[in-house]
């Protein structure tokens, strides 16, 4: 068997076994040794747990009493046992592959997965509705200093209480926020002139937008502002005007008359009456189709009756969701619609509303892990943790690093000069304390080029993420301890990794490799074979010698290892 092939026996093997095991005999609390190989005893609760999951709880082919089972373990554990005595599980390549199943593994354990099927449930339920909401910016670094973003969060307050006051939320947005889309442009270059948004975002759905700023947007009821709102960006406040059931994903067929910023008055006009007398010629009877060919301005969509590619609320501009809105049927058409590229009449195709729960959970679930959402996950996951093992940090002994740290940090070229010094805590997780020196070396160690800024700002964030990643190694490190299953599951891998060696060693490799003990195992028992010439018959010889050398090798371990079985309560005891 091919190493990669061991490897996803393996995998899949433990994925079965996290399957619950009965436990009966240990849950009434007696336990007796069924089993002893030297100094390493097997309870009968063990046993029978790992009868009842390899072979009587999975579907096998070829079940085996429990007596015969027995004997297979028995010849695991042995082998097991001498790859340990050969030292097998002290090379370097035992360690990284075990480790790295192990890190595998340790995944499962390292997230909360409550906080992640929420998550799943909630983005279904906004994929439910579009929403066409606003929005004031405020900019401001994700790892400020609290003066900062204090200043920062009281104008975005300010903000919002002129437009509760009164204040046209439009006019404010031109006046103060910091999104460059929010006025007008003129044209420059080969950039044409662009009309600014005023704050208006348009219609979008579930991770259109990021994570804080969607719920703040589904969170705040229609025709309110929202509270404001911290993100990677800034300070944002949300202003919802609409939330309309989904449209899901479109097709519509549309013809278009242009009328680009800079358009004159009279060409307006003359634009608006030539839409409404093809809108007349339409619902007179007149092919769709036809007409967006010979009149529609879109370019795009003309040589194909008008018909424009699918599209979801955020591809569109808000007056097509509108509109599409109230098409119900295939073949309806809506009346001229403005939009800020011109007048349109729509022609609805198509409209496939979201799937259903269980149709999506996995494409939804899978987002929710790539998603910046994830980081919630992970935050709820660490905050637990740190609320567990009595998390304590002492800002005095980071702030003395803003000092410390210098511009080379933003060439990713910083050197620790004088931290050695540095010995001070800075936290302390359950027993153990995270001191100066090591933080200094994951900074140095994990700086990236970066465009320049606030050297607090930056050692903020990286005293983040190296706090957070000295938590989950903390927790790591604790797994076998907190966690019965998954040191059952490590020792698995562990054990495992091991037979595989020690049989290769013994059994696969040497029978191809031993060209002598092939040769006359071949001799000795010539007659079992259809051909008097080995090479006609090289790969049933090395199967059969492969289960010799077997054979021999467990005789070998039998005598030099001392093994006793309670006989008596194997034959006793009913699995």
């Amino acid at each position: 068997m091919k190493r990669s092939q061991w490897q996803y026996v393996v995998i899949t093997a433990l994925l079965l076994h996290l399957l619950p095991a009965n436990t009966s005999v240990a849950a009434k609390g007696e336990d007796p040794v069924l089993v002893r190989i030297e100094d390493r005893e097997i309870t009968l609760s063990e046993f029978e747990q790992i009868y009842r999951k390899n072979n009587l709880e999975i579907s096998i082919a070829d079940p085996k009493e429990p007596e015969e089972y027995l004997e297979m373990y028995i010849n695991f554990r042995l082998k097991v046992k001498e790859a340990k005595a050969l030292g097998l599980d002290t090379t370097k390549s035992f360690r990284e592959e075990y480790e790295s199943y192990r890190s595998q593994l340790a995944e499962h354990y390292l997230a909360d997965h409550e906080v992640t099927e929420r998550l799943v449930r909630e983005a279904w339920e906004r994929m439910q509705y579009d929403i066409r909401a606003s929005h004031i910016l405020l900019t401001l670094d994700p790892n400020a200093l609290p003066e900062d973003t204090i200043e920062v969060y009281n104008r975005i307050m300010d903000a919002r209480e002129r437009i509760l006051n009164g204040e046209d939320f439009a006019e404010v947005a031109l006046e103060v926020s910091e999104e460059s889309s929010v006025r007008d442009r003129e044209a420059s270059g080969n950039q044409p002139p662009r009309r600014g948004t005023q704050g208006d975002l348009g219609y979008f759905t579930v991770f259109n937008m990021v994570y804080p700023f969607e719920s703040a947007a589904y969170n705040t009821p229609v025709g309110e502002v929202s509270m404001p709102v911290r993100t990677d960006f800034g300070y944002h406040i949300v202003k919802v005007y609409d939330k309309l059931p989904a449209m899901g994903n479109a097709r519509v067929a549309h013809i278009m008359l242009m009328t680009p910023p800079g358009t004159g008055q009279e060409e307006l006009k003359m634009k608006e009456e030539l839409i409404n007398h093809l809108y007349e010629r339409v619902k007179g009877g007149e092919d769709f189709g036809e007409l967006a060919t010979q009149y529609s301005e879109d370019r795009q969509s003309s040589g194909r009756n008008g018909e424009m590619p699918s599209f979801t609320v955020n591809r569109i501009v808000p007056e097509f969701v509108e509109a599409i809105h109230k098409l119900n049927e295939p073949g309806d058409i809506s009346p001229p619609v403005k939009s800020d590229f011109g007048w349109h009449i729509i022609k609805l195709i198509e409209k496939t509303p979201p799937p259903g729960y269980e149709e999506i959970y996995d494409e939804l679930r899978m987002r929710v892990e790539r998603d910046a959402r994830s980081r919630l996950k992970q935050d709820v996951f660490i905050g637990r943790l740190k609320q567990d093992y009595g998390f304590r940090e002492y800002r005095e002994a980071l702030e003395e690093f803003y000092e410390l740290v210098d511009e080379r940090i933003f060439q990713g070229e910083w050197e620790p000069e004088g931290a050695e010094n540095l010995d001070r805590a800075l936290a302390t997780i359950g027993t153990v304390e995270i001191r100066q020196g090591e933080f200094a070396q994951f900074l140095q160690d994990n700086q990236r080029r970066q465009n320049p800024g606030n050297i607090p700002y930056v050692v903020n964030r990286y005293y983040k993420e190296f706090i957070n990643k000295s938590i989950l190694e903390y927790e790591d490190s604790r797994l076998e301890e907190k966690h019965p299953d998954f040191a059952r599951l490590a020792e698995e891998y562990y054990d495992g990794i091991l037979l595989f060696e020690i049989t290769d060693q013994k059994v696969w490799s040497k029978a191809t490799s031993d060209t002598t003990g092939l040769k006359k195992f071949f001799e000795d028992n010539r007659h079992a074979y259809p051909s008097e010439e080995l090479k006609d018959v090289r790969g049933m010889v090395i199967a059969d010698y492969q289960d010799y050398l077997e054979r021999e090798w467990l005789k070998a371990l039998r005598s030099r290892y001392e093994i006793w079985v309670d006989e008596q309560l194997l034959e006793q005891h009913s699995f």
